[in-house]
């Protein structure tokens, strides 16, 4: 594995609420926002615009503030999923008991060779296979 990390999509979500409502999270996504050698997939872009566009959201982003959000991740390493992330996160999803979507982002992970992946909605300190989790946020 190498010393590139992968982010998953909260990540992101955070790292752009400069005005939202936990500081703390903000300041910790950004610093991972921002530092080199940082992961992404299709998959993690797309989730982002739903979630920061999504009308349930309490001030939603524009289709263009949005789209301008994903131009600047686009910077990073965006992985493509391809077959043989769907078929790592099928294994991963039987043997972990995890979600297919949260199984696909750690295919993902695993298949850019990330050792660590950013993520708060997956177990802290999990090992999925060569892939740790670490929840930026934890108190």
């Amino acid at each position: 594995m190498s010393d590139r990390v992968f982010l998953d999509t909260n990540v992101l979500v955070y790292a752009i609420e400069s005005a939202g409502p936990d500081p703390a999270k903000f300041a910790a996504a950004l610093a991972l926002a921002k530092r080199a050698g940082v992961c992404l997939s299709v998959q993690v872009l797309g989730e982002f615009y739903r979630a920061v566009t999504s009308p349930r959201r309490r001030v939603p982003l524009t289709h263009g503030e949005a789209l301008a959000w994903v131009q600047l991740w686009k910077r990073h390493d965006v992985r493509s999923i391809t077959l043989p992330h769907v078929d790592l996160a099928f294994e991963l999803v039987d043997r972990f008991r995890l979600s297919y979507f949260d199984a696909l982002i750690v295919a993902a992970a695993r298949l850019a060779e990330c050792a660590t992946l950013y993520s708060e909605d997956l177990n802290d300190g999990q090992d999925y296979g060569g892939v740790n989790v670490v929840n930026p946020f934890r108190s």
